[in-house]
């Protein structure tokens, strides 16, 4: 009982590494304020990903809506966007202006 309370306690310093069974999630993410610790919470993973994402040296690649991030980011110009579906009316434009 009173480990728990000890250990948070020491964990306002910089060397002691205190991980409480219960609550972890909430002290990972209070820790992940600073810029040396990685929390990475199983539920939630995604949201914390494109938060991090406003950051030049973060790469977040998230399977649901990864088109459409790519789609956002297609706005910059050191990226290349190829979304599948109107890839074939991209084509058929660069034809057209061939044919003209």
């Amino acid at each position: 009982m009173v480990k728990a309370e000890v250990a948070t306690g020491y964990a306002k310093h910089g060397n002691v590494k205190a991980e409480v069974a219960t609550g972890k999630t909430e002290a990972l993410t209070s820790c992940a304020k600073h810029g040396n610790v990685e929390a990475e919470v199983a539920t939630g993973k995604t949201e914390a990903l494109t938060s991090c994402a406003k950051h030049g040296n973060v790469k977040a690649e998230a399977a649901t809506g990864k088109t459409e991030a790519l789609t956002s980011c297609a706005k910059h110009g050191n990226v290349k966007a190829e979304v599948l579906t109107g890839k074939t009316e991209v084509a058929n434009i660069q034809a057209e202006v061939a044919t003209v």
